[in-house]
């Protein structure tokens, strides 16, 4: 027989659940979304240095409510955890909750403002946005996919870091005798080789001998077949699982 206070921490897992259709879960839910949204604009007036210090005052006391809000979230959903079969054991249990990836997101997203410091620490507020994917379908649609195409994936990405590191030995090889200060290692050679093969191109390390030129013209085409065809597999799961949510709303209800 439940404790009333078993029965309080089930209540609570239960509303904290995103799939939970009760009208407190949907409320719940509509505030934290709009405490999200809602940082982004706090985020902004910040790094405007001409804000008057009434309205300072003002966007760090909303900071500072929505960072408990948060908070206060992120603990009720640690202490509420062990109601999942998977996360049962009082402390493992609890590690094991922790560790996933939208707990350290809430994790990531929550503690600037807990820690004393600035630049980098507060940087990590950008996280409160990526919080949004708990209120969505799109990250269980995500795990589905590479879930499905996990092997075709682990395909690509070999050929990705075969590519990768065939262009990076090559290029020094070949540019490090022409132009020593700017290939001074295999370090650079690997920048040079990531930015070619995603066709980004900064410019900061340019080959100049006819053999290099004739390897980065590899080194692009190549690297465009690889996305392209990783794209192909992402797209071609993205449209099954879709499909295979369509047919589960169209299928008569079990009588």
């Amino acid at each position: 027989m439940d404790t009333p206070l078993h029965s309080v921490k089930r209540y609570i897992y239960n509303i904290l659940q995103f799939n939970n259709r009760s009208k407190v879960t949907t409320a719940l839910n509509t505030l934290i979304i709009t405490l999200i949204l809602l940082s982004v604009p706090v985020d902004v007036l910040e790094s405007v240095q001409d804000v008057s210090p009434a309205v300072k005052r003002f966007i760090y006391h909303l900071d500072l409510a929505m960072s408990l809000v948060f908070a206060l979230e992120y603990a009720l959903r640690l202490i509420t955890c062990t109601e999942d079969p998977r996360f049962k054991r009082p402390i493992w249990g609890r590690i094991k909750y922790m560790c996933t990836p939208l707990m350290l997101i809430d994790l990531f997203a929550i503690s600037p403002f807990f820690i004393l410091g600035t630049g980098m620490v507060r940087m990590l507020r950008v996280f409160r946005i990526l919080m949004l994917m708990r209120y969505t379908n799109a990250i269980q649609l995500v795990n589905n996919v590479v879930s499905e195409k996990k092997s075709e994936l682990s395909i690509c990405g070999a050929f990705l870091l075969m590519l990768w590191v065939w262009s990076s030995f090559m290029i020094f090889r070949v540019e490090h005798a022409a132009q020593p200060e700017v290939f001074r290692n295999m370090l650079d050679a690997m920048w040079w080789s990531a930015e070619t093969f995603t066709t980004l191109g900064y410019g900061d390390i340019v080959p100049i001998t006819l053999f290099g030129r004739i390897i980065t013209v590899i080194t692009v085409a190549m690297g465009l077949v690889l996305f392209a065809i990783t794209t192909a597999v992402l797209t071609a799961g993205i449209v099954q699982e879709i499909q295979k949510f369509e047919r589960k709303k169209q299928k008569p209800p079990e009588i």
